[in-house]
């Protein structure tokens, strides 16, 4: 009988499907992180040994960079792991902002369970930086006023969404120039300014989200 097997007289069972899966390409690992195929190679190996024993689940990029002696492949990586963070910043606040607006759209009554109290999965090395967002509209004076004070407090790392300039760097630019504050603050590399019109469907702005050392995203005004 084709697909079964006979256990007992009058008793059948179907055979176990056997389901097998492929391997992602080493390439197309490789290429998700911006790096070459021997660049991954060698974060293989490297998890393979001690670094893996240290910190379990350490991303590529990060695990290449704090493992390298030579200066130029580490700021190769940092520029790398930069451009990942603001990408996955960017999203997950996105995302985060979205979520917020469906709890009142859907909930509005009813009030969110905090989730800090719930135990959390231990950051590794450069897994989860602390980042304070503040979202405003361009030409907004509580926005503007809001910065300022968040500038005044030296909230560490802070990234400022400006909804309304369309995409216009130049636009950008002149509105960052009027608030010397935040001129320095990006001149040091303590803050990064950036388009945010895909917060342009919220109606609470400005707003501010934290980010933990959990990697939670919450928003605290």
């Amino acid at each position: 009988m084709a697909g079964l097997a006979v256990l007992s007289a009058g008793v059948v069972a179907e055979s176990p499907e056997v389901v097998i899966t492929s391997e992602i390409p080493l390439v197309e690992s490789a290429q998700t992180w911006g790096l070459s195929e021997a660049e991954f190679r060698r974060y293989q190996r490297l998890m393979a040994g001690r670094r893996g024993q240290w910190s379990p689940g350490l991303d590529p990029i990060t695990a290449l960079g704090v493992s390298t002696d030579s200066a130029a492949e580490r700021r190769r990586f940092a520029e790398l792991f930069v451009k990942a963070e603001f990408e996955r910043t960017r999203k997950e606040l996105a995302f985060q902002a979205a979520v917020d607006a469906a709890w009142q759209r859907l909930y509005p009554q009813t009030p969110r369970l905090a989730t800090h109290g719930l135990p959390q999965q231990t950051p590794t090395v450069g897994q989860f930086i602390q980042r304070t967002a503040l979202i405003l509209r361009l030409g907004s004076t509580t926005g503007r006023n809001r910065l300022i004070k968040l500038l005044q407090g030296h909230p560490g790392q802070l990234d400022v969404h400006v909804v309304g300039a369309r995409g216009d760097d130049a636009a950008l630019r002149d509105w960052a120039a009027d608030v010397p504050r935040l001129e320095q603050a990006l001149a040091e590399g303590r803050a990064t300014l950036n388009h945010g019109d895909q917060f342009r469907t919220e109606v609470d702005l400005p707003a501010i989200y934290r980010r933990d050392g959990a990697g939670q995203w919450a928003r605290v005004e």
